[in-house]
């Protein structure tokens, strides 16, 4: 299956174009300002689907406070007509299988370049369809036809509206530009001190999200520009967790997450435990253990293994030692620490370089330590070079591993992998026989998927 992508731009120009031409002809006494493309979801290198469509007019924000109304404007999913399903058929579920088996049937570099291709060809979609409408009388030159994607939110208005369309429909944006360059052109001390002023606002040109990431890429030099945070109750987990992004573990670090660790609680107290934890100095949140919370001491033993690390500018290797002697030396918080790290509550990514530890804690005495190992070696963008040393592994584990959840979660990285894993099919096939529910489930839905790939 491969995708017919003129054909592909010309149908979806056509079922845009009919269905807000019916929107708006079948409401003639509203005054229609805009249609827009929303919501496209996507698994990076899995499924990526068609967006939804959104259409509006201004009688639908006049009942509406004024700050409603610019809340609404421009929030397709809170619009008066909003439609899930506007191609024809069964045809939005035929593009999208035919996209998605075009995007996955390479590397994740071919995921990437064929995602890309899609948004720029939903752009065009946009364009063409509001030269269509407007040529055609049902809408005027007013009328626009957007892409929303949270993720490339501006770009795609840039590319879909002119300057002068842009800055008279989202003067913000403007805005925030020009307040980023004020603060790019401050010294470094004094770019840190704003950006720490905006860790608790949500309002305004630069927001916490924003600030945050701006603070991590300073790295250093917004050092002590955080550690003062760290003392002030309900702000203070905002700087730790920064703290453990930027990576830099030296003493005026240490000491000041030490000291919000013993004088702080709750939020607070979590995060200063986590991001000693991420900086390497778990010992000093193990040295408290009778006087912290278990879920603090747990949070913080489960934190150089979750998500959070990914956003690091500098993150510990992984090493499973720590997490295996904790087991041993404190069984009593094992359940809650399966809790904290159940899978999909969030594992870290990790690098080539990691990959041996890994597969070390693949024979983990601990079934913690082989679930987390097993999920992780799930990663198709690792490479050849390692799928050859991974699979055959991962394989073993569906067949021999005494967890069943174990075995599950290893038919579920096979996955991942996607068509690599064919080498495994006999060993899956074996897995239908699985004493347990859940893995024979997920080897009939591994060999499904395979059948359907190869038929694809």
């Amino acid at each position: 299956m491969t995708v017919d992508w003129a054909g592909f731009e010309r149908e979806l120009v056509a079922a845009l174009v009919r269905t807000v031409a019916s929107t708006v002809v079948g409401s003639p006494d509203h005054s229609f300002y805009a249609a827009a493309l929303d919501r496209v979801y996507r698994e990076t290198d899995g499924v990526i689907t068609l967006p939804n469509l959104g259409v509006n007019c201004e009688e639908a924000l006049a009942h509406l406070s004024a700050e409603r109304q610019s809340d609404i404007r421009w929030s397709p999913a809170d619009w008066e007509f909003y439609f899930d399903d506007w191609l024809p058929g069964d045809r939005a579920r035929d593009w999208e299988r035919a996209l998605t088996a075009e995007a996955c049937r390479g590397t994740q570099r071919q995921w990437e370049l064929t995602f890309g291709r899609y948004l720029t060809m939903l752009v065009r979609v946009c364009k063409r369809a509001r030269t269509a409408l407007r040529t055609t009388g049902v809408t005027d030159r007013r009328f626009l036809v957007l892409l929303f994607d949270e993720e490339f939110y501006e770009v795609l208005l840039k590319r879909c509206l002119t300057k002068s369309e842009l800055g008279r429909h989202f003067p913000e944006l403007d805005e925030q530009a020009a307040e980023r360059a004020r603060v790019a052109a401050l010294p470094e001390a004094e770019r840190a001190a704003f950006y720490v002023s905006r860790l608790d606002s949500f309002e305004g040109p630069i927001g916490a999200e924003e600030a945050e990431k701006e603070l991590r890429d300073l790295g250093q030099a917004a050092v002590p520009a955080l550690l003062p945070v760290l003392a002030v109750r309900g702000q203070a987990w905002r700087a730790a967790k920064i703290l453990a992004d930027i990576g830099q573990p030296d003493d005026s670090v240490i000491d000041a997450l030490d000291t919000a660790l013993r004088q702080l609680d709750r939020s607070d107290q979590m995060w200063a435990a986590r991001a000693l934890s991420r900086l390497g100095r778990l010992d000093l949140v193990l040295d408290k253990l009778d006087r912290l919370p278990e879920e603090t001491v747990v949070t913080a033993v489960a934190a150089p293994f979750t998500a959070f690390r990914d956003q690091a500018l500098s993150a510990l290797r992984l090493d499973y030692r720590q997490l295996e002697d904790f087991i041993d030396r404190y069984p009593g918080y094992v359940p809650a620490l399966a809790a904290e790290l159940r899978p999909g509550n969030g594992y870290c990514d990790i690098t080539i370089g990691e990959v041996d530890e890994a597969i070390r804690g693949l024979t983990s005495p601990h079934v913690l330590v082989r679930q987390h190992a097993t999920c992780i070696l799930g990663e198709r963008s690792l490479g050849r070079r390692v799928a050859k040393r991974v699979l055959p592994l991962l394989g073993r584990i569906v067949g021999h591993d005494p967890d069943a959840n174990v075995r599950r979660l290893a038919i579920l990285s096979l996955r991942w992998w996607q068509k690599d894993s064919r080498q495994c099919a006999d060993l899956i096939r074996k897995a239908l026989n699985d004493p347990a529910t859940d893995v024979r489930a997920a080897a009939a839905d591994w060999l499904r998927e395979q059948d359907a790939s190869q038929v694809s």
